[in-house]
């Protein structure tokens, strides 16, 4: 059991840890070229060849992508509440908890934990939590109140968007995929997982916090909040097997680092927002492993 909790947690930690200490040497990285190559060709190609390449049906991948919906609401739903009751900035704090990292994260401990099935239906988690982060956590933490259209004109401009359209196209048609198409699109997507991580560690390594109390006790309500949801949601759903488990790993991932890019561009107490992901981040590293030693 620790043999396999080891190949799971290790690569993930590994690169994490080398962003990190890169991070911490002062030599440039640049986040902001790698972030833009990951969202605009990795992400989207990794989307389209995941699920050409997983033997998965629409249904797991809908059933999939309903938990995540009601994972999302239903954190939003306690989030709001304690926020409120804590006299919190709502705007500021309820992103973090809502939106957990799917991405650089999630992804790659589906994938070595549950092979390329759980990376193709942690892909739908990921697709859910994305469209609803780049609509309504905009929204939620924009001061200009950015209207409907112009979000919706945003969001419709995003190549991920796009990606994520032909993967549904795909799973309803049944269609496949030329092999030099399917070869090109792995070959781009697998960089993603590596750049992910490694600027998941640059990006801890940089990040301002404060009011560590506060950051632990709604670091903690984004993690057991989330396996709450989730365990509720694969219950009522009766989901079973690997799309049960991608649910109850990806909802209890840490905040994702964009929710403090948000309130850095936006001023929503970037510093308190950052707190949250650094502690959410600690808690997960506890939390991850001994859900996977239930799970596998």
């Amino acid at each position: 059991m620790l043999v396999q909790l080891w190949n799971v947690m290790a690569p993930v930690l590994i690169v994490i840890g080398l962003g990190f200490c890169w991070g911490r040497s002062r030599v440039p990285y640049a986040s902001e070229f790698v972030t833009r190559a990951v969202m605009n060709i990795g992400a989207p190609c990794l989307v389209v060849s995941a699920i050409s390449q997983a033997d998965i049906s629409g249904e797991g991948f809908a059933q999939v992508a309903i938990a995540a919906s009601v994972v999302l609401a239903g954190t939003a739903l306690l989030g709001a509440i304690v926020i409120r009751l804590m006299g919190g900035d709502l705007r500021a704090l309820l992103s973090p908890i809502v939106f957990p990292n799917t991405g650089n994260m999630g992804l790659p401990l589906c994938l070595f934990a549950f092979g390329e099935e759980g990376l193709a239906l942690a892909v739908a988690f990921f697709m859910v939590q994305m469209t609803t982060l780049m609509t309504f956590g905009v929204a939620l933490m924009s001061r200009s109140g950015t209207g409907l259209w112009a979000t919706l004109r945003g969001l419709l401009q995003q190549p991920l968007i796009h990606a994520i359209a032909i993967a549904l196209i795909m799973l309803a048609s049944d269609v496949q995929l030329p092999v030099w198409v399917d070869s090109t699109l792995k070959l781009l997507g697998d960089f993603t997982i590596p750049l992910m991580l490694l600027t998941l560690g640059v990006s801890l390594s940089t990040l301002s916090t404060t009011g560590w109390w506060r950051s632990m006790g709604l670091s903690l309500l984004r993690i057991v909040g989330g396996l709450a949801f989730a365990w509720l949601a694969v219950t009522w759903m009766g989901m079973s097997g690997p799309a049960r488990n991608v649910v109850l790993l990806q909802a209890i991932m840490p905040a994702a680092v964009f929710n403090y890019l948000l309130a850095l561009k936006y001023d929503r107490e970037p510093a308190a927002v950052a707190g949250i992901v650094v502690a959410s981040t600690v808690m997960a590293l506890v939390a991850v492993p001994l859900l996977l030693a239930i799970l596998i």
